[in-house]
C-alpha cells in the first residue's frame, strides 16, 4: 500500500514537472506580469504645455502596450507632449520585434528627434534615456531642453514684447509678422556656432545659447534652432496649431492659419550680409509648400512622409 502511494506521488510530480516544462514560458510570464512587474502603467497629469491636438505622424495615445512601431512613436510623443520626466510601458506579447525596434530608436536618434518637433518647445527633450529589459518593460527618462528658469526668463521676454507691440485690433497674421520682424531686428546670426555644427565640431562651449529661444530673445544671437523655437513659442501663445520641420542641417516653422498650412523661416529672412548691414526679408514668411519648392533651396528639401500636412 505504501509503495502504491509513493508511485502515485512520483507520478503526480512527474506530471507537474512535465506541465512546467511544457508551459514554462507562460508560467514565467505570468509570474513576472503579476508578481514582479505587475505591468501597471502609472499615468501622471500633463503639464501646462500639453497640446490637445494630433498630427499625421504622431498622435496622443492611451495604449501603452505597443503592437507595432507606430504605437511606439505615439507613446514617445505622448510622454513628451505631457511633459513626463519618467515613464514605463510594456511590449505587447504579440509584438515579437518590439525590443529590436526599441534598440533601433536608441541607436538612431532621428525618429525621436522628429517626434521632438511636434511637441511644445518647452516639452522638447535635450536627452532621452531608454532602458528596456528582456521581459518587455521599457523605462524612459527625459531631460528637457528648457529648465524652469529658462522658461520663466523667456516668458517674461515674450510678455514684454506683447505688452509693447501687440494689440487686439491686429489680425493674427499681423501679430505673427510683428514678432517675425522684432526677432530679426534684434538678433544676429551666430556664425561661430553654425560653423562648429556644420563641421561636426563640439559646440557645447559656444558663447551664446543660440540653438534655443533664449539666444534670440535674451542674448540677441541665434542659429536656426533658436529662431524656430522662438517663433514656435509665440505661435503657441496665439493658440495656433504648429510644429517645426527639420532637415539634416536646418529647421523652420510650419503653422496652420485659417485652415491653411504655411511655412515661416526666420533664419532665411535674416540674411548675413558681408557689409554687416541688418535687413529684414519676407521671402519665407507665411508661404505655401508650393511657393517654398519654387524657391528651390536645397536646405528646404524635407521628408514629406514625416511632415505630411504639407
Amino acid at each position: 500500500m505504501q509503495g502504491m502511494k509513493r508511485f502515485f506521488v512520483v507520478l503526480i510530480l512527474l506530471f507537474v514537472l512535465g506541465i512546467t516544462l511544457l508551459f514554462h514560458n507562460r508560467i514565467a510570464s505570468y509570474i513576472i506580469d503579476n508578481f514582479i512587474y505587475r505591468k501597471t502603467i502609472v499615468i501622471n497629469e500633463a503639464n501646462q504645455y500639453y497640446r490637445d491636438y494630433d498630427f499625421n505622424y504622431v498622435q496622443q495615445t492611451n495604449n501603452f502596450y505597443p503592437k507595432n512601431i507606430q504605437d511606439i512613436y505615439n507613446i514617445f510623443y505622448t510622454i513628451l507632449n505631457n511633459g513626463w520626466t519618467d515613464f514605463s510601458f510594456f511590449c505587447d506579447d504579440s509584438y515579437e520585434t518590439c525590443l529590436d525596434d526599441i534598440d533601433s530608436l536608441t541607436e538612431n536618434n532621428d525618429a525621436l528627434s522628429n517626434i521632438n518637433n511636434f511637441v511644445h518647445v518647452y516639452n522638447s527633450f535635450d536627452k532621452i534615456y531608454i532602458n528596456p529589459n528582456n521581459f518587455g518593460k521599457i523605462d524612459v527618462s527625459v531631460k528637457y531642453a528648457y529648465t524652469p528658469d529658462l522658461i520663466e526668463t523667456i516668458n517674461d521676454k515674450i510678455d514684454e514684447f506683447i505688452s509693447n507691440n501687440i494689440n487686439e485690433n491686429m489680425s493674427v497674421k499681423d501679430k505673427i509678422q510683428v514678432f517675425h520682424d522684432y526677432v530679426i531686428e534684434n538678433t544676429q546670426y551666430d556664425i561661430d556656432r553654425a560653423y562648429l555644427i556644420e563641421n561636426n565640431l563640439d559646440d557645447s562651449n559656444s558663447l551664446y545659447s543660440s540653438h534655443i529661444a533664449y539666444g534670440p530673445l535674451v542674448q540677441g544671437f541665434a542659429i536656426c534652432g533658436g529662431y524656430s523655437d522662438a517663433m514656435a513659442i509665440f505661435l503657441d501663445y496665439l493658440g495656433l496649431k504648429n510644429y517645426k520641420i527639420a532637415t539634416k542641417y536646418h529647421v523652420w516653422n510650419y503653422v496652420n492659419l485659417d485652415d491653411t498650412w504655411y511655412h515661416i523661416d526666420l533664419t532665411w529672412d535674416d540674411p548675413v550680409l558681408s557689409n554687416g548691414e541688418q535687413i529684414i526679408m519676407h521671402n519665407f514668411f507665411l508661404i505655401t509648400t508650393e511657393q517654398l519648392n519654387n524657391l528651390n533651396t536645397e536646405q528646404h528639401n524635407f521628408p514629406t512622409e514625416i511632415y505630411s500636412e504639407t
